[in-house]
């Protein structure tokens, strides 16, 4: 793998484990800018890098970032299968596949790799990487992020004839602007326009009195104390008592949706009624959603675990199945 003259610092890390992780940054090589993804270790006999890893100019980068998306939303099954294929250069492509894992209750690995085309050898090289499929979301982010930030350097770099810029740069900047689920068929047929709003879509028509509890910035919790007595808190101070775990989980639930305050009915009957309802709502989602991903990828774990994913994307609590 081509080595930077200059090691800047990751721009962001993926694990693959305790003792393995993905870093990804931009480097100079020779006056040009490239993308890295390089495997970083932590062992007893071994600590850095390794061989393993990409090294991407811009154009390639925008092709491979562009190929990891629409994997995502194709939700394939546990078998291997070559997916995409994205040129570097004259004999050497970068090829996605997917590799289908030990045990068939996991979930398939996403494999990127340099494959040369020579008289003297044809096929891959050690030059890739490869991670379990939970791991696609962060590095589709994080590979639009380097695509972002390169597409701008670029971009703000003096050209006599703007217009004469390379096209990826153009396609870095709709790259970073992508949204990796507007691809998926399933979400758009299942929730065309998001899933519903919580709580104004499930309180009912009367409009009960509310009070306005002022939420902290940081993720909030719902506990009960050693009294019996519920709270919800955060781990940075924040504490507010609450009259049971339904008052509880409503609040916690239209946090989850964005909501820094949140207007709580003074009556428990609406309370009661809405976080029913949502929970209800909530089940009918993920069993239409595990349904319609099993029947496309023909593997439960792969479409319960897309599910799950939707939910967390839209900060949807995860109740189970009824």
């Amino acid at each position: 793998m081509e080595v930077g003259n200059v090691d800047t610092a990751p721009l962001g890390t993926v694990s693959l484990g305790p003792s393995a992780k993905l870093a990804f940054s931009l480097q100079n090589w020779k006056g040009r800018q490239l993308a890295h993804v390089r495997k970083f270790v932590s062992t007893a006999k071994y600590e850095g890098f390794t061989k393993s890893g990409l090294a991407m100019p811009g154009e390639v980068l925008v092709g491979v970032f562009e190929a990891l998306v629409r994997l995502q939303a194709e939700v394939p099954g546990i078998q291997g299968q070559q997916y995409a294929r994205v040129t570097k250069r004259g004999e050497v492509d970068i090829v996605i596949s997917t590799v289908p894992p030990d045990d068939v209750k996991a979930l398939p690995s996403v494999d990127v790799r340099e494959f040369l085309d020579t008289p003297a050898y044809s096929g891959p090289t050690k030059k890739g990487i490869r991670f379990g499929w939970d791991k696609l979301p962060e590095v589709i982010t994080l590979l639009q992020t380097l695509a972002s930030r390169m597409g701008k350097e670029a971009k703000s770099e003096p050209v006599l004839f703007p217009e004469a810029r390379p096209k990826w740069v153009k396609d870095a900047e709709e790259a970073s602007q992508t949204k990796p689920s507007s691809r998926d068929a399933v979400l758009t047929a299942l929730l065309p326009g998001g899933p519903k709003a919580f709580p104004a879509d499930f309180l009912d028509d009367r409009k009960p009195k509310v009070t306005k509890l002022e939420l902290p910035a940081e993720p909030i919790e719902v506990a009960q104390q050693s009294d019996g007595k519920y709270v919800v808190r955060s781990h940075f101070g924040f504490c507010h008592a609450v009259r049971n775990a339904t008052e509880g989980n409503f609040i916690l639930y239209a946090n989850l949706r964005g909501q820094r305050t949140v207007p709580v009915p003074q009556e428990m009957i609406a309370i009661f009624r809405a976080v029913k309802a949502y929970e209800n709502y909530l089940r009918e989602l993920s069993h239409s959603l595990i349904q319609v991903y099993e029947r496309k990828s023909g593997h439960r774990p792969m479409a319960e675990h897309q599910a799950k994913e939707i939910f967390r994307s839209f900060g949807l609590p995860w109740v189970g199945q009824s």
